[in-house]
């Protein structure tokens, strides 16, 4: 439902040029829809499974190391000293921030739910750069399309696996969901091909390190959530990572 809501606002909001989509286009909306979103969606659904969640969160925020490692690989990219270091620093952050209290020592129990987990994070960090080819036209149009053939692909493995036909969702739920589908999935998405145009897919991988950190000062302050000194300290870390991936600020911390 959710998604026609988006279709009626893009139709009256965007002019007939922004609505204009090349041809050529369509191959990348099948290919970014399948590594972004149908991939993943199996992945860390059958990995979380049997991976306790501060694990599968350290795994997930793998996600910039693959985007580097694949850029460098397989799409000739050069990276610089300082986006190596930060992306170091950036996931050392997030070990912290996800570290729990009887250690990691639950690592080894499950491998095939943490290669799924890391699959997904390849995954997710293959599809950026692939959001790269998105260069032109409306990012709220390519999204919206992203998203119509990640769902014509998902829905029948739901209804064939997972048997969702089945689920009784409550009024409520079912608002949570619209939510979620309009700000998680709409939303993001657009703004993820804006900044992916602008910055790059490997300043965009970087949200995997913010998320968690905004989550856990939203949690602090509106939910009244408590922050251990080891969460502070990645909290710490990964804000550092954001000065080192900028050579313009540590040029000028160093000039100082």
């Amino acid at each position: 439902m959710y998604r026609r809501y988006l279709f009626t606002l893009n139709w009256f909001f965007l002019s007939k040029e922004e609505r204009r989509v090349p041809r050529s286009y369509y191959k990348w909306y099948i290919i970014i829809a399948f590594f972004e979103v149908v991939l993943p969606f199996v992945f860390i659904a059958q990995g979380q499974k049997s991976v306790p969640s501060s694990i599968a969160a350290v795994l997930i925020g793998m996600v910039p190391i693959f985007t580097i490692l694949l850029l460098l690989a397989f799409f000739k990219r050069k990276s610089t000293r300082p986006e190596i270091t930060s992306i170091l620093f950036g996931f050392a952050g997030i070990v912290f921030l996800s570290w729990p209290t009887q250690g990691f020592q639950d690592l080894s129990n499950s491998i095939q739910g943490n290669i799924l987990l890391i699959l997904a994070a390849m995954s997710f960090g293959l599809s950026l750069i692939f959001m790269e080819k998105l260069n032109e036209g409306s990012s709220v149009i390519h999204m919206r399309n992203v998203l119509l053939i990640a769902s014509a692909l998902l829905i029948p493995i739901s209804l064939f696996f997972e048997q969702s036909f089945k689920l009784d969702l409550a009024r409520s739920q079912s608002i949570y969901l619209a939510i979620l589908g309009i700000f998680h999935a709409g939303v993001v998405y657009a703004l993820f091909n804006r900044l992916i145009r602008q910055e790059g897919a490997l300043f965009t991988s970087y949200s995997n390190y913010i998320v968690p950190v905004i989550g856990m000062i939203l949690g602090f302050f509106f939910l009244h959530e408590a922050l251990s000194i080891h969460q502070l300290i990645g909290m710490g870390i990964i804000m550092m990572s954001l000065v080192f991936l900028d050579g313009k600020i540590i040029t000028k911390l160093i000039r100082t």
